[in-house]
């Protein structure tokens, strides 16, 4: 078939040895196809006269249509829709085999790390900052991914080869991965059977959405396992946590998992609290909930009169500029002027919090910046060791190891050149590191330089550099060209010097 570009033959015997076809189409879809063209075919050779067929053959004349009705507009708009279907569903299946083939390859790196010699957990770690430096990723991220790669890759085989051959999505594959987990992890489970839950949900997989099959999969995996709510509950007790990721706008996303009964008595309370609200509260059910969980956690008490600010009694970091405290709220603002303030110095605080905090602070400690790069330079206080601890968390306000973003309150100060190698205690050698890191610069091939202005020059395994530079921690001032316009429309020399940067 020529729009085929191939050889149709060829062409589906690598669709059956595993190719994916652009649109979608199985072997035996193409098959049909190329049957149905081939009949086509001797139709119109067949509709033809003799001295056609050899202007036909001598390139002398096209191969004319058979004689039939026009396609109608319901069956353009079929064969459209046919089209993008098959060619999303070819994506799919294209990005499945993708995704498990680079799943090989980490679990083989996983395992390869589990045979070298010396701790298992320092060669993991080693190996994922490497590839975590290379695709400019985190290497927690990178390590779980090898880790969870090495479990679907050696302990749901079925699962593993049904998502590369593109019969399950992703989200099927997580589904399974999850619900078996307490089978997976169950020591009085029979390992026969474990299999056949395995097949079994990916059988169900392969015909309905992640959703019901998730519904499914709690019915098959507590058909056998030995103790099953019970070991969930166990088990998921020891993954209670608390977590926080900032939302923008000033806002965070405060998030916990706790056990359902807790939970949802929570979640009565505050939904209890949101009923008895005065009907002329302006607040909604969800800013009334939302409120009261900040109250709740902060005072104790449901919400009343909600303040907000007033609760917090924990020590935190505001990066607060001066012009915004001395700015008249009610002039005009200049955007060119404005600057947030920084919580922790990575979250954005809004102008009128600050105030209010600003308000009720009862000491002030003063950290100066550099007005054209926006990095701590001084601080006035007479106890050196206490000035350097504060400017360094000022500077450098996460871990400084490539990519991480964990907070400088979770890090540790540490020695760029090793104090026993003769590094000195000073700003210029000094920068904070989280205590995975920490651990990893001494434990790993990776090496590390610290150069001017607090930038540290790290060397991966591989012998490649990563640079990570400090973040401004306030606002930044840039020369404009406004005035010397001015300057020329009024007649006057521009100033002397070189150049503005631009």
């Amino acid at each position: 078939m020529d729009e085929w570009g191939c050889d149709p033959e060829a062409y589906i015997a690598a669709i059956r040895a595993g190719a994916i076809d652009p649109f979608g189409r199985t072997a035996a879809e193409l098959q049909e196809l190329l049957d149905a063209f081939d009949r086509e075919w001797d139709e119109r050779l067949a509709a033809l006269s003799d001295d056609e067929v050899d202007a036909v053959a001598e390139g002398r004349m096209a191969m004319p249509e058979l004689p039939g009705p026009a396609e109608s507009e319901a069956a353009a708009w079929l064969r459209r829709e046919e089209e993008f279907t098959g060619g999303v569903k070819a994506l799919q299946a294209q990005r499945a085999r993708l995704e498990a083939e680079e799943r090989e390859l980490l679990a083989a790196r996983f395992a390869r790390v589990q045979q070298e010699p010396g701790p298992a957990v320092a060669g993991l770690r080693e190996a994922a900052s490497v590839l975590a430096a290379e695709l400019r990723q985190s290497d927690r991220g990178v390590e779980r991914r090898m880790a969870e790669a090495w479990t679907i890759v050696t302990q749901l085989p079925a699962t593993h080869a049904a998502h590369k051959a593109g019969r399950i999505g992703s989200g099927h594959l997580r589904v399974i991965e999850q619900a078996t987990h307490a089978l997976r992890t169950d020591i009085g489970a029979d390992p026969a059977e474990t299999a056949k839950v395995e097949q079994e949900l990916v059988a169900i997989a392969e015909t309905t959405t992640p959703g019901r099959l998730r519904a499914r999969a709690k019915i098959v995996v507590n058909r056998v396992l030995t103790a099953p709510l019970q070991q969930r509950h166990d088990r998921a007790m020891e993954q209670r946590s608390v977590w926080m990721v900032d939302a923008g706008d000033g806002m965070v996303d405060l998030g916990a998992r706790l056990p359902a009964i807790v939970g949802v008595a929570i979640f009565d309370r505050l939904t209890q609290a949101a009923k008895a609200k005065p009907k002329d509260d302006p607040r909604t059910f969800d800013q009334f909930r939302a409120d009261g969980f900040g109250e709740l956690l902060l005072c104790g008490v449901s919400p009343d009169d909600l303040h907000g600010i007033s609760p917090i009694k924990a020590t935190v970091t505001i990066t607060i500029p001066a012009t915004e405290l001395l700015r008249d709220p009610d002039e005009p603002e200049d955007p060119r002027l404005r600057f947030p303030a920084l919580l922790d110095g990575r979250i954005l605080v809004d102008a009128a919090t600050i105030r209010a905090l600003a308000a009720e602070t009862v000491v002030w400690e003063r950290l100066f910046l550099h007005p054209v790069t926006g990095l701590p330079v001084t601080v006035d206080t007479y106890t050196p060791n206490r000035a350097m601890r504060r400017w360094l968390k000022a500077r450098d306000g996460r871990c400084r190891w490539p990519g991480c973003t964990n907070p400088v309150q979770r890090a540790d100060l540490d020695h760029t050149q090793a104090w026993v190698d003769g590094g000195p205690t000073s700003i210029a050698n000094l920068a904070h590191l989280c205590r995975r890191h920490h651990l990893m610069k001494h434990t790993t091939a990776w090496r590390v330089r610290q150069l001017p202005g607090g930038v540290l020059e790290w060397t991966s395994p591989l012998g490649n550099i990563h640079r990570d530079e400090p973040e401004p921690q306030g606002p930044v001032f840039v020369e404009t060209m406004e005035h010397v316009w001015e300057m020329a429309l009024a007649g006057t020399a521009p100033p002397s010097g070189p150049p503005p940067p631009f």
